[in-house]
């Protein structure tokens, strides 16, 4: 298809014969399939919504970049369909990702109010989501799935010999951490009681019971939960028990949802990992960049030999295809 194939415009008209809007037009198009201004516009809004940085006034790079992407979903979509490369189980899939979109929101009325922000319809982002997961499909099948492993597993015995110094394991600290809950909705009455059971429990531990002890002597009386958990020493509250003696007991402290009292066990010092702690780590990486590099360079080409042409004079790169 040529470059000056129809402009698409379409409008609506709008009180008199004189009054036309511009609804919308096609901006490109990829073996005859068009891509519109309005699908452009979602593509843009959908990135905001997904927490894609795009600024509000849409720049000129930003609108390319976008129409690039949907260039490239398109001829991915082509080639899964010829090769009949479908989602199993499309609605549900389609909602859990949505699902999973939703929840970077406090409450779906605040989703909602984003969509409409951003001139988006649920259809358009049911849409949207399915290609992404053809996409997706098409991407594991043909280029992750078909990779050699055994010569992966190779390529990642030898990365792990010439970078080992990139696994060790920094050093850590393991302590018991006993967990008492105060119930959000409990009377000041009842809350004092807590309060004055957990002084009584952190009293005993003091004395030199231990955890367990304690534990069973409240457990019918306070809510409590105790974990052994190891944290490397730089974080937060690694580094508070890291500075506790062995069977050093820490202050009574209070936390989001109640108190915690921690218990010191053992410093563990930095050391190098072995291969079979991190081999799948290592090997996910390999097969990640190899399948990358393969899926480019399969876009470059089907954007080499495949018919597509953008149409709107303000996104129009030298870079344009054929």
């Amino acid at each position: 298809m040529i470059r000056y194939v129809a402009f698409l415009l379409l409008f609506c008209i709008v009180g008199s014969a004189n009054a036309q809007v511009l609804l919308d037009y096609v901006v490109a198009v990829v073996n005859e399939n068009a891509i519109t201004r309005s699908e452009l516009d979602s593509e843009l809004g959908i990135a905001v919504i997904m927490g894609t940085r795009v600024t509000e006034a849409r720049t000129t790079a930003e609108r390319r970049a976008a129409l690039d992407a949907i260039i490239n979903r398109k001829l991915v979509l082509q080639e899964s369909k010829r090769l009949g490369i479908v989602v199993t189980e499309r609605d549900a899939r389609v909602a859990e990702k949505i699902d999973e979109i939703r929840k970077r929101y406090d409450s779906d009325t605040a989703f909602q109010r984003a969509l409409q922000q951003h001139g988006l319809e649920d259809e358009a982002l049911k849409a949207w989501v399915y290609e992404q997961l053809v996409y997706d499909e098409f991407f594991r099948r043909i280029f992750f799935n078909a990779l050699n492993s055994a010569e992966v597993a190779t390529l990642a015995r030898s990365y792990y010999d010439a970078n080992s110094t990139e696994f060790i394991m920094p050093p850590t600290v393991t302590f018991n951490a006993l967990f008492i809950a105060i119930p959000k909705d409990i009377s000041e009455t009842e809350k004092q009681k807590v309060e004055d059971l957990t002084q009584q429990l952190y009293m005993r531990l003091q004395q030199g019971e231990t955890f367990e002890t304690v534990r069973e002597v409240y457990e019918t009386q306070l809510a409590m939960k105790l974990e052994v958990l190891t944290l490397e020493v730089d974080t937060p509250l690694g580094a508070i028990v890291a500075e506790l003696q062995d069977s050093e007991r820490s202050a009574l402290f209070p936390v989001s949802e109640g108190y915690q009292i921690l218990e010191h066990v053992r410093n563990n010092p930095a050391r190098q990992k072995a291969y079979a702690e991190v081999s799948e780590e290592i090997i996910d990486r390999i097969q990640q960049e190899k399948a990358k590099t393969g899926f480019a360079a399969w876009l470059a080409e089907r954007r080499e030999e495949e018919s597509w042409h953008i149409l709107d004079d303000a996104l129009t790169q030298e870079s344009d295809g054929k």
